[in-house]
């Protein structure tokens, strides 16, 4: 029987791993009180207030599973599962380095083994909070906004590369919770439903990202995206042994969140999903 262990959840802030959005500059931010944002070239990455995800699935293999195509799931019999929840696992994030859970989830002890590669199994909307001073005026996407320097997120859900994100006006925003679904890599330019990044935040780690259907394949044509699957090649594998007491599972989010504008005057603002990554570290007794 295998035995079911705890999995702690520790929430740090650093680089990043899954690329919702192309990569990004982070976001120029002043000293001033309160602080000033800068969005470089039209689009730039922060880290959000908040920032939540819906897990699914997370298994830890011996070798590279083989990611979906459009016509066939992917292969994963290299791979244990140590984190299952049938109806997802909601996990809210503050850059506070908190300590957190995966709440309905099921753990499961992998057998010991050195793992090269992990797979996680995401819903595809991230749940965003973000308010901000800019330095020049913008409008806000939902419409009837007013312009003004002071920006935040609204409170809804909608595909991130058309829906209405922000709202702005003269004085200082309470953000809401924006629910940025993702359909495309490539935002509204082009359906986009895998991308690969290397050495993440220089920890060598790599990942590849993949928009599935409900069916569990990669997306044609980015119509029916269904969940996010994330491959991550580790810079240094994870060793388990029969000592093994618990997982330290941390998700980096300083990057969190993208922030881009139209070429208006004043600029339309719109805030979506950005990267995150999970470092897991194993404990033993």
């Amino acid at each position: 029987m295998k035995k079911i262990i705890p999995i702690y959840l520790m929430i740090i802030t650093s680089v990043f791993l899954i690329t919702p959005n192309s990569a990004h500059a982070t976001c120029s931010i002043s000293d001033a009180d309160p602080a000033v944002v800068t969005v470089d070239d039209n689009n730039c990455s922060v880290q959000p207030a908040s920032y939540g995800i819906t897990m699914y699935q997370m298994y830890l293999c011996t070798s590279e599973p083989t990611a979906p195509t459009t016509s066939a799931a992917g292969v994963y019999t290299s791979c244990n599962l140590i984190l299952n929840s049938d109806s997802g696992s909601r996990v809210d994030m503050t850059g506070t380095g908190n300590a957190g859970s995966f709440p309905g989830a099921t753990f499961t002890r992998p057998p010991p083994g050195t793992y090269t590669h992990g797979y996680m199994l995401l819903d595809n909307v991230f749940y965003l909070k973000y308010a901000a001073k800019f330095n020049e005026s913008k409008e806000g996407s939902k419409s009837g906004t007013d312009n003004g320097v002071f920006c935040a997120t609204e409170a809804g859900t909608g595909n991130e590369s058309t829906g209405a994100s922000t709202s702005c006006g003269s004085s200082a925003i309470t953000a809401g919770e924006w629910g940025a679904q993702l359909t495309s890599f490539n935002g509204a330019a082009s359906c986009l439903a895998i991308v690969t990044a290397s050495n993440l935040g220089g920890t060598t780690n790599s990942i590849t990202g993949i928009l599935e259907t409900s069916a569990g394949v990669r997306t044609g044509d980015c119509s029916d995206v269904d969940k996010l699957a994330g491959i991550q090649t580790f810079g240094t594998p994870i060793v388990i042994t029969k000592d093994l007491k618990s997982f330290n599972i941390a998700f980096q989010v300083s990057e969190g969140m993208t922030i881009w504008e139209s070429g208006d005057t004043p600029p339309v603002i719109n805030m979506g999903s950005g990267p995150f990554q999970a470092i897991i570290t194993t404990i033993d007794y």
